[in-house]
């Protein structure tokens, strides 16, 4: 993939705080992941998620008819794509309604200080992502009571997932392959595919904590071919047999963790020279794999109604760690290997 040369996207100090203030409410870990990068990985980075985050609100809104939703989402993805992909850096149709205008404005606004090539990193990934949350609803629909959707195919969560957050980690390799010159590759394709896999990892993270919820609100991620593999039907899973809910989860687990065993080497390939570019890929890495850790363990049950989360002293004490080993390679490697490893063998007690 050819990486073009960078023009830096600047943010005004107050824009970049109200960015972290409103990250810091939706999403520690990427508020975590953020704050930490360069200011000029900052500005497209953290406009490019607050959109995402806000269409994502959208999609999530329960009180919002599934084919409003639908339009809403075509047209702030043609508010934010379509003319800055073709090179057109024109004014663009903006969504209005009375709850989104204020925002929208504001992150429109946000996007148009970008530079040129930035605007189009970001631009392509809202493509993406937008795709993702446009396909979840036409497969989902609308909610019945004991009606349960799942996934066709691996290949079909395999698409899913690479729109949602894949596409996420190929962006975040073409920002820093575009804005650190000290990253600079003959061959970058091998870092955009871990990248992919990074993205992926965290999704399916995502989806194993989010289950129960996912189930009550009718949307089964598994494919149906693996419950049938397993003689499991999707009632099964409704009801909350947690013995099938287990089984059914292991498969997801091991693809999960697959995929962080995959993306552990993207960390290394960021010189360490670039010390706050590796601990924003290495954060949300080893919070992720905790996180597979707590429901590989059993710590915390499917059928909980709790929300499963990291621990906040242990991130605490992470990010401590994290930081005085962020220059030693070889400390580096041998504590990701380590943590991947541990939850290999609590998967494999499964």
């Amino acid at each position: 993939m050819k990486i073009p040369q960078a023009n830096k996207s600047k943010l005004s100090n107050k824009e970049k705080a109200n960015i972290l203030k409103e990250l810091k409410i939706v999403s520690r870990s990427f508020y975590l992941t953020l704050r930490v990068l360069p200011d000029k990985i900052f500005a497209p980075a953290g406009v490019a998620y607050l959109i995402a985050r806000y269409i994502d609100n959208i999609v999530d809104d329960k009180s919002i008819p599934i084919n409003y939703k639908k339009d809403h989402l075509y047209k702030i993805r043609e508010s934010f794509t379509t003319n800055t992909i073709n090179g057109n850096l024109d004014e663009f149709p903006i969504c209005k309604t009375a709850k989104s205008d204020t925002k929208i404005s504001t992150y429109k606004y946000l996007f148009d200080t970008l530079s040129s090539k930035d605007q189009i990193l970001v631009s392509k990934v809202l493509l993406e992502i937008t795709d993702g949350m446009i396909f979840e609803l036409k497969k989902f629909g609308e909610y019945s009571p004991n009606e349960l959707k799942p996934f066709s195919t691996y290949n079909e969560l395999d698409n899913y997932i690479y729109k949602i957050a894949g596409s996420v980690g190929e962006f975040f390799t073409g920002l820093i392959l575009l804005h650190e010159e000290k990253l600079k590759l003959s061959n970058p394709d091998y870092l955009f595919e871990m990248g992919i896999c990074f993205g992926k990892a965290l999704q399916l993270t995502n989806i194993i904590r989010d289950f129960k919820t996912d189930l009550i609100e009718g949307k089964c991620y598994l494919p149906e071919t693996s419950l049938a593999n397993h003689k499991i039907h999707p009632l099964d899973l409704l009801h909350y047999s947690q013995d099938k809910i287990s089984i059914a989860l292991a498969e997801l687990l091991q693809l999960a963790t697959q995929y962080y065993s995959n993306a552990s080497t993207y960390i290394l390939f960021i010189p360490k020279s670039c010390p706050r570019l590796r601990l924003a890929a290495l954060w949300p890495l080893l919070i992720g794999v905790e996180t597979l850790q707590i429901l590989a363990s059993g710590r915390e049950s499917h059928n909980s109604n709790r929300p499963i989360k990291v621990k906040r002293n242990w991130i605490y004490l992470m990010i401590m760690k994290s930081i005085l080993v962020i220059h030693n390679d070889k400390l580096l490697k041998f504590i990701i290997e380590k943590q991947i490893q541990k939850l290999k063998d609590k998967i494999g007690d499964i």
